[in-house]
Protein backbone atom coordinates (compact mmCIF):
# COMPACT_ATOMS: atom_id res chain seq x y z
CA UNK A 1 0.00 0.00 0.00
CA UNK A 2 1.17 3.49 -0.68
CA UNK A 3 2.24 5.91 1.95
CA UNK A 4 -0.13 8.79 2.84
CA UNK A 5 1.42 12.16 2.44
CA UNK A 6 0.49 14.63 5.09
CA UNK A 7 -0.47 18.16 4.04
CA UNK A 8 0.07 20.93 6.51
CA UNK A 9 -2.96 23.27 6.40
CA UNK A 10 -1.84 25.51 9.23
CA UNK A 11 -1.75 29.08 8.06
CA UNK A 12 1.67 30.12 7.27
CA UNK A 13 3.15 32.82 9.34
CA UNK A 14 5.35 35.33 7.72
CA UNK A 15 5.84 38.92 6.98
CA UNK A 16 2.79 39.18 4.68
CA UNK A 17 0.07 36.89 6.02
CA UNK A 18 0.87 36.07 9.55
CA UNK A 19 -0.28 38.13 12.51
CA UNK A 20 3.11 38.14 13.97
CA UNK A 21 4.60 39.78 10.98
CA UNK A 22 1.76 42.26 10.10
CA UNK A 23 2.88 45.55 8.63
CA UNK A 24 1.49 48.74 6.97
CA UNK A 25 1.04 48.53 3.22
CA UNK A 26 3.76 50.01 1.20
CA UNK A 27 3.22 53.39 -0.45
CA UNK A 28 3.13 51.97 -3.94
CA UNK A 29 0.52 49.43 -2.87
CA UNK A 30 -1.96 52.27 -2.18
CA UNK A 31 -1.63 53.96 -5.56
CA UNK A 32 -4.44 52.16 -7.34
CA UNK A 33 -6.90 53.08 -4.58
CA UNK A 34 -5.80 56.72 -4.33
CA UNK A 35 -5.82 57.28 -8.07
CA UNK A 36 -9.35 55.89 -8.26
CA UNK A 37 -10.69 58.41 -5.69
CA UNK A 38 -9.03 61.36 -7.42
CA UNK A 39 -10.56 60.33 -10.72
CA UNK A 40 -14.03 60.17 -9.21
CA UNK A 41 -13.66 63.63 -7.61
CA UNK A 42 -12.48 65.09 -10.91
CA UNK A 43 -15.40 63.55 -12.75
CA UNK A 44 -17.86 65.00 -10.25
CA UNK A 45 -16.27 68.47 -10.56
CA UNK A 46 -16.32 68.25 -14.34
CA UNK A 47 -19.98 67.23 -14.33
CA UNK A 48 -20.94 70.15 -12.08
CA UNK A 49 -18.94 72.61 -14.18
CA UNK A 50 -20.44 71.43 -17.43
CA UNK A 51 -23.93 71.58 -15.93
CA UNK A 52 -23.36 75.09 -14.66
CA UNK A 53 -22.06 76.25 -18.02
CA UNK A 54 -24.98 74.61 -19.74
CA UNK A 55 -27.37 76.70 -17.63
CA UNK A 56 -25.35 79.95 -17.48
CA UNK A 57 -24.37 80.21 -21.13
CA UNK A 58 -27.92 80.74 -22.47
CA UNK A 59 -28.63 83.23 -19.69
CA UNK A 60 -25.44 85.16 -20.45
CA UNK A 61 -26.28 85.23 -24.14
CA UNK A 62 -29.82 86.40 -23.45
CA UNK A 63 -28.59 89.27 -21.26
CA UNK A 64 -25.60 90.33 -23.34
CA UNK A 65 -27.49 90.24 -26.60
CA UNK A 66 -30.36 92.31 -25.20
CA UNK A 67 -32.88 89.57 -25.87
CA UNK A 68 -34.30 89.72 -22.33
CA UNK A 69 -34.58 93.51 -22.38
CA UNK A 70 -36.19 93.50 -25.80
CA UNK A 71 -38.62 90.80 -24.73
CA UNK A 72 -39.61 92.68 -21.57
CA UNK A 73 -40.04 95.95 -23.48
CA UNK A 74 -42.12 94.25 -26.14
CA UNK A 75 -44.31 92.64 -23.50
CA UNK A 76 -44.70 95.97 -21.69
CA UNK A 77 -45.57 97.77 -24.91
CA UNK A 78 -48.14 95.12 -25.70
CA UNK A 79 -49.77 95.51 -22.30
CA UNK A 80 -49.89 99.33 -22.67
CA UNK A 81 -51.40 98.99 -26.12
CA UNK A 82 -54.08 96.76 -24.68
CA UNK A 83 -54.89 99.30 -21.93
CA UNK A 84 -55.13 102.08 -24.53
CA UNK A 85 -57.51 99.99 -26.59
CA UNK A 86 -59.57 99.51 -23.42
CA UNK A 87 -60.08 103.28 -23.04
CA UNK A 88 -57.02 104.31 -21.03
CA UNK A 89 -55.62 106.49 -23.81
CA UNK A 90 -54.63 110.16 -23.52
CA UNK A 91 -57.36 112.44 -24.82
CA UNK A 92 -56.78 115.77 -23.06
CA UNK A 93 -54.04 117.67 -21.18
CA UNK A 94 -55.42 120.24 -18.72
CA UNK A 95 -53.03 123.01 -17.70
CA UNK A 96 -53.50 125.11 -14.55
CA UNK A 97 -51.48 128.13 -13.41
CA UNK A 98 -49.96 129.00 -16.77
CA UNK A 99 -49.35 132.65 -17.54
CA UNK A 100 -46.13 133.36 -19.39
CA UNK A 101 -45.28 129.80 -20.47
CA UNK A 102 -46.54 128.88 -23.91
CA UNK A 103 -48.97 125.96 -24.17
CA UNK A 104 -46.78 124.45 -26.89
CA UNK A 105 -43.83 124.35 -24.50
CA UNK A 106 -45.89 122.53 -21.89
CA UNK A 107 -47.16 119.98 -24.41
CA UNK A 108 -43.60 119.45 -25.62
CA UNK A 109 -42.56 118.70 -22.03
CA UNK A 110 -45.34 116.12 -21.71
CA UNK A 111 -43.94 114.21 -24.72
CA UNK A 112 -47.20 112.37 -25.42
CA UNK A 113 -49.75 112.48 -28.20
CA UNK A 114 -53.48 112.00 -28.25
CA UNK A 115 -54.22 108.28 -28.19
CA UNK A 116 -51.02 107.26 -26.41
CA UNK A 117 -51.48 104.91 -23.41
CA UNK A 118 -51.98 107.13 -20.38
CA UNK A 119 -50.27 104.53 -18.20
CA UNK A 120 -47.17 104.82 -20.36
CA UNK A 121 -46.56 108.51 -19.52
CA UNK A 122 -43.48 109.04 -17.32
CA UNK A 123 -44.92 111.35 -14.64
CA UNK A 124 -41.59 112.12 -12.96
CA UNK A 125 -39.97 112.84 -16.32
CA UNK A 126 -42.77 115.23 -17.31
CA UNK A 127 -42.51 117.04 -13.99
CA UNK A 128 -38.76 117.53 -14.35
CA UNK A 129 -39.03 118.77 -17.92
CA UNK A 130 -41.66 121.30 -16.85
CA UNK A 131 -39.43 122.61 -14.06
CA UNK A 132 -36.64 123.07 -16.60
CA UNK A 133 -38.74 125.62 -18.51
CA UNK A 134 -37.67 129.26 -17.89
CA UNK A 135 -40.77 130.55 -16.07
CA UNK A 136 -41.88 127.48 -14.14
CA UNK A 137 -40.74 127.14 -10.51
CA UNK A 138 -42.92 124.20 -9.39
CA UNK A 139 -44.98 121.64 -11.27
CA UNK A 140 -47.29 118.76 -10.45
CA UNK A 141 -48.53 116.11 -12.89
CA UNK A 142 -51.45 113.78 -12.26
CA UNK A 143 -53.28 111.13 -14.25
CA UNK A 144 -57.03 111.47 -14.11
CA UNK A 145 -58.44 108.24 -15.45
CA UNK A 146 -59.44 107.23 -17.91
CA UNK A 147 -58.01 109.78 -20.37
CA UNK A 148 -56.87 113.09 -18.79
CA UNK A 149 -53.50 114.43 -17.69
CA UNK A 150 -53.63 117.31 -15.20
CA UNK A 151 -50.64 119.68 -15.20
CA UNK A 152 -50.48 122.39 -12.52
CA UNK A 153 -47.60 124.88 -12.58
CA UNK A 154 -46.43 127.83 -10.50
CA UNK A 155 -44.60 130.47 -12.49
CA UNK A 156 -41.95 132.86 -11.25
CA UNK A 157 -43.08 136.33 -10.21
CA UNK A 158 -41.01 139.05 -11.91
CA UNK A 159 -39.54 141.39 -9.31
CA UNK A 160 -37.01 143.65 -11.00
CA UNK A 161 -34.67 144.23 -13.89
CA UNK A 162 -31.08 143.47 -12.93
CA UNK A 163 -28.48 145.64 -14.64
CA UNK A 164 -25.20 143.82 -15.10
CA UNK A 165 -22.39 144.54 -17.57
CA UNK A 166 -24.56 147.08 -19.37
CA UNK A 167 -27.29 144.48 -19.91
CA UNK A 168 -30.67 143.97 -18.28
CA UNK A 169 -31.97 140.64 -16.98
CA UNK A 170 -35.40 139.86 -15.59
CA UNK A 171 -35.20 138.38 -12.08
CA UNK A 172 -37.80 136.74 -9.86
CA UNK A 173 -38.53 137.30 -6.18
CA UNK A 174 -36.35 134.30 -5.41
CA UNK A 175 -33.43 136.05 -7.13
CA UNK A 176 -33.36 133.74 -10.16
CA UNK A 177 -32.86 135.03 -13.68
CA UNK A 178 -35.93 134.48 -15.88
CA UNK A 179 -35.10 133.95 -19.53
CA UNK A 180 -37.35 136.04 -21.74
CA UNK A 181 -37.02 137.72 -25.09
CA UNK A 182 -39.52 140.50 -24.30
CA UNK A 183 -37.96 142.74 -21.66
CA UNK A 184 -39.97 145.71 -22.91
CA UNK A 185 -43.04 144.23 -21.26
CA UNK A 186 -41.36 144.75 -17.88
CA UNK A 187 -39.88 148.19 -18.49
CA UNK A 188 -41.72 149.65 -15.49
CA UNK A 189 -40.07 147.31 -13.02
CA UNK A 190 -37.50 148.72 -10.65
CA UNK A 191 -33.88 148.39 -11.81
CA UNK A 192 -31.40 146.90 -9.36
CA UNK A 193 -27.62 147.15 -9.70
CA UNK A 194 -24.90 145.16 -7.96
CA UNK A 195 -23.34 141.68 -8.10
CA UNK A 196 -25.49 140.23 -5.31
CA UNK A 197 -28.46 142.54 -5.89
CA UNK A 198 -30.94 139.80 -7.00
CA UNK A 199 -30.34 137.78 -3.82
CA UNK A 200 -30.69 140.82 -1.55
CA UNK A 201 -33.51 142.60 -3.37
CA UNK A 202 -36.40 140.81 -1.68
CA UNK A 203 -35.44 142.23 1.73
CA UNK A 204 -35.17 145.70 0.21
CA UNK A 205 -38.58 145.40 -1.44
CA UNK A 206 -40.12 144.43 1.89
CA UNK A 207 -38.68 147.63 3.36
CA UNK A 208 -39.86 149.85 0.51
CA UNK A 209 -43.35 148.37 0.70
CA UNK A 210 -43.78 149.79 4.23
CA UNK A 211 -44.26 153.23 2.64
CA UNK A 212 -46.43 152.54 -0.44
CA UNK A 213 -46.81 156.17 -1.52
CA UNK A 214 -43.08 156.77 -1.45
CA UNK A 215 -42.42 153.42 -3.14
CA UNK A 216 -44.18 154.62 -6.30
CA UNK A 217 -41.41 157.20 -6.80
CA UNK A 218 -38.55 154.64 -6.63
CA UNK A 219 -37.00 153.78 -10.01
CA UNK A 220 -33.73 152.02 -9.12
CA UNK A 221 -31.65 150.65 -6.26
CA UNK A 222 -27.89 150.16 -6.14
CA UNK A 223 -26.30 147.67 -3.75
CA UNK A 224 -23.15 149.35 -2.44
CA UNK A 225 -20.30 147.15 -1.29
CA UNK A 226 -22.68 144.19 -0.89
CA UNK A 227 -23.78 145.85 2.37
CA UNK A 228 -26.32 148.65 1.88
CA UNK A 229 -28.59 150.31 -0.68
CA UNK A 230 -28.75 153.64 -2.47
CA UNK A 231 -32.28 154.38 -3.67
CA UNK A 232 -32.82 156.42 -6.83
CA UNK A 233 -36.08 158.39 -6.92
CA UNK A 234 -37.92 159.42 -10.08
CA UNK A 235 -36.67 163.03 -9.74
CA UNK A 236 -33.03 161.78 -9.66
CA UNK A 237 -32.64 162.21 -5.90
CA UNK A 238 -30.42 159.54 -4.31
CA UNK A 239 -31.44 158.33 -0.86
CA UNK A 240 -28.58 156.60 0.98
CA UNK A 241 -29.84 153.95 3.40
CA UNK A 242 -27.66 152.64 6.24
CA UNK A 243 -26.45 149.05 6.50
CA UNK A 244 -28.22 148.62 9.83
CA UNK A 245 -31.65 150.07 10.54
CA UNK A 246 -32.60 150.56 6.89
CA UNK A 247 -36.34 150.22 7.63
CA UNK A 248 -36.28 152.89 10.34
CA UNK A 249 -34.29 155.21 8.04
CA UNK A 250 -36.76 154.72 5.18
CA UNK A 251 -39.69 155.50 7.46
CA UNK A 252 -37.90 158.60 8.73
CA UNK A 253 -37.35 159.77 5.16
CA UNK A 254 -41.07 159.25 4.43
CA UNK A 255 -41.97 161.40 7.45
CA UNK A 256 -39.61 164.16 6.32
CA UNK A 257 -41.09 164.13 2.85
CA UNK A 258 -44.63 164.35 4.20
CA UNK A 259 -43.72 167.25 6.48
CA UNK A 260 -41.41 169.27 4.24
CA UNK A 261 -42.07 167.99 0.70
CA UNK A 262 -38.40 167.08 0.54
CA UNK A 263 -38.62 165.55 -2.90
CA UNK A 264 -40.00 168.78 -4.29
CA UNK A 265 -36.99 170.78 -3.16
CA UNK A 266 -33.76 171.36 -5.04
CA UNK A 267 -31.79 168.42 -3.57
CA UNK A 268 -29.74 165.64 -5.14
CA UNK A 269 -28.77 163.50 -2.13
CA UNK A 270 -30.47 162.61 1.13
CA UNK A 271 -27.97 160.78 3.33
CA UNK A 272 -29.59 158.71 6.09
CA UNK A 273 -26.53 156.70 7.10
CA UNK A 274 -26.11 158.59 10.38
CA UNK A 275 -28.71 157.52 12.95
CA UNK A 276 -28.86 160.97 14.59
CA UNK A 277 -28.83 163.25 11.55
CA UNK A 278 -29.96 163.71 7.97
CA UNK A 279 -27.51 165.19 5.49
CA UNK A 280 -29.06 166.87 2.47
CA UNK A 281 -27.08 167.97 -0.56
CA UNK A 282 -28.58 170.74 -2.66
CA UNK A 283 -28.71 170.48 -6.38
CA UNK A 284 -27.87 174.13 -7.05
CA UNK A 285 -26.45 175.62 -3.87
CA UNK A 286 -26.89 179.36 -3.54
CA UNK A 287 -23.61 181.29 -3.79
CA UNK A 288 -22.37 182.88 -0.60
CA UNK A 289 -23.34 186.56 -0.23
CA UNK A 290 -20.54 189.07 0.47
CA UNK A 291 -21.87 191.45 3.12
CA UNK A 292 -19.73 194.26 1.64
CA UNK A 293 -21.54 194.04 -1.66
CA UNK A 294 -24.85 195.92 -1.66
CA UNK A 295 -27.82 193.93 -2.75
CA UNK A 296 -29.35 194.89 -6.05
CA UNK A 297 -32.86 196.18 -6.01
CA UNK A 298 -35.49 195.34 -8.56
CA UNK A 299 -37.30 198.51 -7.84
CA UNK A 300 -37.33 201.12 -10.52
Amino acid sequence: MGRVKAIDVTPKSGPRFGPAGSRAPKKDELRPHVHGASTRRFMRWAAVTIGTLAVAAPIYWAVSSGWITATIEATHAGILKTTAASGFALREVRVEGRGETAVADILAAVQANRGDPILGIDIDGVRQRLKDLPWIETASVERRFPDQLIVAVTEAEPMALWQRSQKLFLVSREGAVIETANLGKYAKLLIIVGEDAPKRAQDLFDILAQEPELRTHVTAAVLVGKRRWNIRMDNDVDVKLPEQGALEAWRHFADLNRQDNLLDKDVTVVDLRQPDRVVVRQGHPQPAVDPATPAKSNET
